[in-house]
């Protein structure tokens, strides 16, 4: 009878043991999925920190780019301005002859830092409006 009640007990003790097992198998399998999802959205992550970087790359690069252009236009600008001043000077000397040498009043022209200063403010404020 004693057998019978220790066979009872161990029996008890190997079904509360299995059902145990059972459930960490489970949890296990789930956990292992999990993982795997997890490895994916970290590779996954990865690739988008890369294409954002990438991004970021390209940007400088293509900001560099232009500031060089707008660099290269500004000082066009200033030789067309140098060029234009000339021009004026070189056409009232011309009117000032033809008129025998009539004293006239010049009329004050804006310099070229004058100019350039406007040039730049308006240039300043499309980027600004533009952005």
């Amino acid at each position: 009878m004693i057998s019978w009640l220790i066979d009872g007990v161990l029996v008890a003790a190997l079904v509360f043991t299995s059902w145990r097992t059972g459930g960490m198998y489970r949890e296990l399998r789930r956990l292992r999925a999990e993982g795997s999802n997890f490895a994916t959205s970290l590779k996954d992550s990865d690739v988008a920190i890369n294409r954002a970087a990438h991004a970021v790359v390209m940007l400088r690069g293509e900001g560099i780019e232009t500031l060089r252009a707008l660099e290269q236009a500004t000082a066009d600008a200033r030789a067309l301005v140098e060029r234009l001043e000339d021009a004026v000077h070189l056409t009232e000397m011309r009117l000032s002859v033809a008129n025998d040498g009539e004293a006239r009043p010049a009329v004050a022209s804006p310099t070229q830092d004058t100019w350039l200063t406007l040039i730049e403010s308006r240039l300043a404020s499309a980027s600004v409006v533009n952005r």
